[in-house]
């Protein structure tokens, strides 16, 4: 196994995405890479003159410095020749060269991998619908791979989390980036549950507009199957579905209404050969010979939600738009304010959960509550249960 400091220096002079493959079976090793010239590497006939500029600006410092940084915060590198890393992720492509790792990672070669993704500003319809198939998935023994965004994303994880199963949110940025700090406590919840957050960016990379697509392609890579709750005939979700069917995955898609523009992508899918899922079920049948283990009985299917938690497509445009509200003023909360509301759920918890999850003593949680109850993002039933609005 080579150094993981000459694949760490591979992947800053490549660049996420690069296609690696050609060039490990030119040269063998990162490390003769390294050790190359220039003669070498015009002879191999595979690197651009902007990777020639890439290699000659990026040194092993570079890399030792980001691995003193992963070492600093308890952060894993998992590089392409570690025998931790997924076989699955290497059949792709352009595996990365790297694997930045916050948590533990699963098991993705011998379990069951189901992405689930969507729109960000997602519909509550869709949202419940990812959480209650994600857990429902998770239950039976599948791990669930999302972006760790709002929308879609937090509703898979969380729904996993539920179920007391594996869950990895695969960033487009490095794992000290600062984006999406509203998701901080979520990302905690998904590595506290023995889950990982991972990234092939170096720890300190922004997102950004080209670093989106360029991860989605793991989040496939790490799956059987990739299931897209709500999208437009445009987004991040489509891309994702589109990697999938190069990888040779399978693509699957919850329906939505004919005349509502945000499920376009969604009934798109559908048409083109997307399988349709109306619950765990609908994905689980297909991984029945190959996974024996998945157990297919779980405790909740989309149809025995509370009736005063019903979504229908008669009242999903104006459900978005309160949601999408509500998402709104809780990015304007307090810290704590802000703890206790992505503490609650949809279903009514008691205060022994919610001070175990937020690590609020119970005068400042009762007081927290009552905020967000006057705020209008809570809602208490006998003053001892509380949910999300």
């Amino acid at each position: 196994m080579c150094e993981v400091k000459y694949w760490v220096w591979l992947s800053l002079c490549l660049g996420a995405g690069a296609k690696i493959k050609e060039l490990l079976d030119y040269f063998s090793t990162p490390k003769k890479i390294y050790e190359s010239d220039i003669f070498d590497y015009h002879d191999s006939d595979l690197i651009s003159e902007a990777k020639l500029d890439s290699i000659a600006k990026y040194s092993l410092e570079d890399a030792c410095r980001i691995i003193d940084v992963c070492e600093q915060n308890g952060w894993d590198i998992i590089a392409y020749d570690d025998i931790r890393y997924p076989d699955i992720l290497k059949d792709i492509s352009n595996p990365p060269a790297v694997l930045y790792v916050n948590g533990e990672m699963p098991d993705f070669d011998n379990a069951l991998t189901i992405a689930v993704v969507g729109t960000r500003k997602a519909s509550p319809y869709a949202k419940k619908a990812a959480e209650v198939i994600s857990k429902e998935l998770a239950e039976s023994g599948a791990i669930i791979v999302s972006g760790g965004a709002l929308g879609i994303d937090s509703a898979a994880h969380l729904g996993a989390i539920k179920a007391k199963g594996k869950t990895v949110a695969v960033l487009g940025c490095g794992l000290a980036s600062n984006y999406l700090k509203t998701n901080k406590e979520l990302r905690e919840q998904i590595i506290n549950s023995g889950g990982a957050v991972i990234s092939e960016f170096a720890p300190s990379v922004g997102a950004g507009k080209h670093t989106f697509p360029i991860r989605n392609r793991i989040i496939s890579g790490l799956s059987r199957g990739v299931l897209v709750a709500e999208s437009a005939n445009k987004g991040g979700s489509l891309i994702t579905a589109e990697c999938a069917k190069k990888q040779g995955r399978d693509v699957f898609a919850i329906p939505g209404s004919i005349f509502d523009t945000a499920f376009c992508g969604n009934n798109n899918l559908i048409d083109e050969g997307a399988y349709v899922v109306t619950g765990a079920h609908s994905v689980l049948k297909h991984y029945a010979f190959d996974y024996p283990e998945l157990n297919p009985a779980v405790p909740e299917t989309v149809y025995n939600l509370p009736s005063d938690r019903q979504y229908t497509f008669d009242n999903i445009v104006s459900e978005r738009k309160a949601e999408n509200e509500r998402q709104e003023q809780a990015l304007t909360l307090s810290e704590n304010e802000r703890k206790v509301y992505y503490a609650l759920s949809d279903e009514y918890i008691n205060i022994e959960v919610l001070q175990s999850e937020t690590g609020l003593p119970s005068s400042m949680l009762m007081a927290m509550l009552s905020l967000l109850e006057s705020k209008g993002l809570a809602e208490n039933k006998g003053s001892v249960l509380f949910r999300k609005k």
